[in-house]
């Protein structure tokens, strides 16, 4: 006889009825899971497509292979997806039939993934339009989501498949087949055109037949054209697994913009490219290990982190450049475009860059180049450039840079900050150590050591733009060098000393005992703050001002001599042109009448008449103080300050 405290007491009959009948319940969902008629799903998986896709969806049966199994292999036949309305007509996706193998589990909560796939009479026409807009990638209006599961297939069968692919942000139009077996793998061969110019393409994968689903999966590509050939060679973690993969690709083409229309990273026109890089894919990061090649006749070597953080892009990226040329960073349209503006509005010095990021979206990070050497046209004082690059919601920095001269260097930085319509340039730069007669380029008229300034802030799309209203200071002071004498004679309009020394010592030079040109900014033009050149046997000042828009000069210098001179030029000097084709002259106001004299000829005459007292004075003129009243040292710091 049981007692009170025995466990059959404690563990009432009702219990156990109740624990039974749960494990019975448990047993029967589970077998009517390895048994459910899939059938049933049909209407259901019609609805869903045709939602997920945004057009008509058809199935003609959906069934099983097997009556009792966890994971069957699912069959789907006559399998029709219309083409969206913005598409065109006609069909996305055409099946005969397809089977796969699914956990039943996941198909019935539709989050399936198979771990194989057989398709016999696969019918594909990819589109997407200049927007981005694609009809594998569901409705327009459709959030994309990154997905995180990579794919797990163990065996890859396609017979008969065709394939048709009209992509306008690609500029891709090609058509061809797409097999998969145990005895070639995956091979896709295709023809069209790649931006207007005949076009193949072919993949290669390694057969899917049962191997393991991490272990390493061998691929290639290759897009041909006249244009650009593309070439990609690697691995990924698992047949198709292109979320986890490691790869060589190599570019030669026309332009980074080619490669981009491809790639979609952003890119740019250029000169014709040959490049090669090691490349990781890894989730939503890309890893560059190494990248080489050339861009025009620009050779660079980098490598860089792409990662996507929070909804931003964030690159960290080192480029170092044995040589480069700023000008094979655009495509022989735009360098026909810069001829013909410049053709249209005259050369000019300050650089046309663009400087509008408001387009470049999420996109944040550093890049730290160095430049060896710098290769321009018609040759430049600049050698070598290095400085880092840092972008932070479309604010870019150029920091720590140093660009090496022939003697000397400029430093300083650079700020662009595009967050309003309109974009802020911004800069301090200064030059160190240059010399007079490497920057001049006329070392028997002027020499001496160089130092200067620029601090100029400006809005604009453009460097040239943001300069030509810009608001700030340039200066630019020498000391401790020498000029041409006879050239300072007519600084200090000593006509007779001038042509004294011309008939005498032409090439004899004289001490500079210091050069001050230092303009004030406002809404792009320059003031002369001051503009000062003291020479042992004269002085001369300027007046007028510069228009950085236009880079117009009209400025006039007044000089004097230290010893009265002989012949006095009566004269200023007046400094006009642009900044790429200066001008100097000898003139006091245009001539007017028929028989004014003109030019130096002309103030020649005048200074001799005003000698000889045959001309009469046109009133006061402004003249320089004598050479000794310059405080140099004082007006250099003030100037570069």
């Amino acid at each position: 006889m049981a007692t009170a405290d025995t466990p059959r007491s404690r563990f009432p009959k009702k219990a156990k009825i109740a624990v039974g009948a749960i494990v019975i319940a448990i047993v029967a969902v589970v077998l009517a899971a390895a048994a459910f008629p899939v059938g049933l799903l049909k209407g259901v998986a019609e609805r869903r497509l045709s939602a997920e896709f945004g057009a008509p969806v058809t199935i003609g049966a959906l069934s099983r292979t097997s009556i009792f199994s966890f994971t069957p292999e699912i069959v789907v036949n006559d399998l029709r997806i219309a083409q969206p309305a913005w598409a065109g007509k006609g069909d996305f996706l055409k099946i005969v039939r397809a089977s796969a193998h699914l956990s039943i589990f996941d198909v019935m909560t539709g989050n399936a993934h198979p771990r194989s796939i057989n398709v016999t009479g696969l019918d594909v026409a990819l589109v997407r339009d200049a927007k981005g807009n694609s009809n594998w990638a569901g409705r327009p209006d459709k959030k994309s989501s990154p997905g995180n599961d990579a794919p797990s297939l163990d065996r890859l069968l396609i017979d008969k498949g065709r394939f048709t692919l009209r992509d306008a942000k690609r500029r891709l139009d090609i058509a061809g087949t797409i097999t998969a077996n145990g005895a070639t793998g995956l091979a896709v061969d295709a023809a069209g055109s790649f931006d207007g110019a005949p076009a193949r393409l072919t993949a290669r994968g390694k057969p899917v037949t049962g191997q393991g689903t991490s272990d390493a999966w061998p691929f290639s590509a290759n897009l041909a054209s006249a244009v650009l050939d593309l070439t990609a060679t690697g691995t990924t973690a698992g047949p198709l697994n292109f979320r986890d993969m490691t790869m060589k690709m190599t570019a030669r083409g026309t332009s980074l913009k080619k490669l981009d229309h491809v790639i979609e990273a952003g890119l740019f026109g250029t000169q014709d490219i040959d490049l090669a890089g090691w490349v990781r894919h890894v989730g939503e990061d890309w890893f560059i290990d190494r990248l080489n090649g050339t861009i025009g006749r620009s050779r660079i070597n980098a490598k860089a982190t792409v990662l996507k953080r929070d909804g931003r892009t964030k690159i960290d990226a080192t480029i170092d450049a044995p040589q480069f040329d700023f000008d094979d960073l655009a495509d022989d349209a735009g360098l026909a475009a810069a001829r013909a503006k410049e053709a249209r509005i005259g050369k000019r010095v300050i650089p046309d860059t663009r400087i509008d990021l408001s387009r470049m979206g999420p996109t944040d990070g550093i890049i730290r180049f160095s430049i060896a050497r710098l290769l321009v046209e018609g040759g430049s004082a600049f050698r070598s450039l290095k400085g880092n690059l840092t972008l932070d919601h479309r604010v870019l920095k150029l920091e720590n840079a140093v660009a090496k001269l022939d003697s000397g260097r400029m430093t300083g930085w650079v700020k662009v900050d595009s967050t309003k319509p309109m974009p802020t340039f911004s800069t301090e730069l200064r030059v160190e150590g240059a010399l007079l007669e490497t920057l001049v380029g006329q070392p028997d008229m002027i020499r001496g050591a160089v130092q200067g300034l620029v601090r100029i802030t400006g809005h604009g799309t453009t460097i040239r733009e943001a300069f030509g209203n810009g608001s700030g200071k340039i200066a630019f002071t020498a000391s401790r060098g020498s000029m041409n004498r006879a050239a300072a004679f007519v600084l200090g309009q000593d006509l007779g000393g001038a042509i004294g020394q011309k008939l005498g010592d032409d090439d004899a030079m004289t001490p500079l005992t210091c050069a001050i040109i230092a303009f004030d900014a406002k809404n792009g033009v320059l003031r002369p703050a001051p503009f000062l050149i003291a020479t042992a046997v004269s002085r001369g000042s300027g007046r007028g001002q510069i228009n950085l828009d236009g880079e117009t000069v009209a400025l006039t210098v007044v000089g004097a001599s230290k010893d009265k001179p002989v012949l006095k030029l009566v004269d200023p000097l007046r400094v006009g042109g642009t900044f790429s084709a200066p001008s100097i002259t000898v003139e006091s106001q245009p001539a007017k009448g028929k028989g004014s004299g003109k030019g130096i000829i002309g103030s020649i005459g005048r200074s001799i008449g005003s000698a000889l007292g045959l001309r009469k004075s046109d009133g006061k003129k402004a003249e320089a103080p004598p050479p000794s009243a310059a405080n140099c040292k004082a007006l250099t710091q003030a100037a570069l300050r």
